[in-house]
């Protein structure tokens, strides 16, 4: 396969250059006629080796628009006319001290599972991506988020995503399929985190 951007000889450069009267295109220094071309196709202008970035456009849209659970510090949704003091524990876990660790415990469940199905991620609100991170690197860009990071991991197969903002004290899990949500939840119990559903908004 040749790729690359083509100039157009007609049939007379080829019966002039090669004894050939056929059409070819010259692709850097080779030229090639149109009896040796199996076909031509614009592909896709991407970065090479990257995924496409609009590749989960609609897959997205539609999950942010569906059901989604949450892995939590906390067994169930705190509501809003709860009594004690939900925000100052709140600002005491985002303490660089207690935030890390648990950034550490997110980033090792979704490596987890990623040993089970493809994972595609983004740090960069999906501009890029990157599918099936070098371990030790994504765990340190988790670990280090801040500003406006946030980190998006997508399973496609599983029609998945999951969601972890560097203000929040959980992760956002949309729309798993149950064999992955069981997997999500086992992963869970092992770090002392807890998942459960989010209601759905009326």
């Amino acid at each position: 396969m040749f790729t690359g951007i083509a100039e157009l000889f007609s049939s007379g450069y080829g019966l002039h250059e090669f004894d050939r009267e056929e059409e070819g295109i010259e692709l850097g220094d080779v030229i090639l006629f149109k009896s040796d071309i199996r076909s031509i196709e614009e592909l896709p202008e991407t970065t090479s080796g990257a995924a496409d970035p609009r590749r989960f456009d609609n897959m997205m849209g539609a999950l942010l628009e569906g059901p989604y659970w949450i892995v939590d510090i906390l067994p169930e949704q705190v509501s809003a006319d709860a009594a004690g003091q939900y925000f100052a524990v709140e600002r005491f876990f985002l303490r660089p001290e207690r935030i890390v660790p648990l950034r550490r415990k997110y980033a090792e469940i979704l490596l987890r599972l990623n040993c089970y199905c493809d994972m595609a991620v983004s740090f960069d609100s999906c501009a890029s991506w990157e599918t099936n991170p070098d371990p030790e690197t994504f765990a340190a860009h988790v670990t280090a988020l801040s500003g406006n990071e946030f980190l998006r991991a997508v399973f496609a197969e599983q029609n998945a995503m999951i969601d972890y903002d560097h203000n929040d004290t959980y992760l956002t899990v949309y729309d798993p399929d149950w064999a992955l949500l069981d997997k999500i939840r086992a992963l869970a119990a092992a770090e002392g985190l807890f998942v459960w559903r989010a209601p759905r908004e009326e």
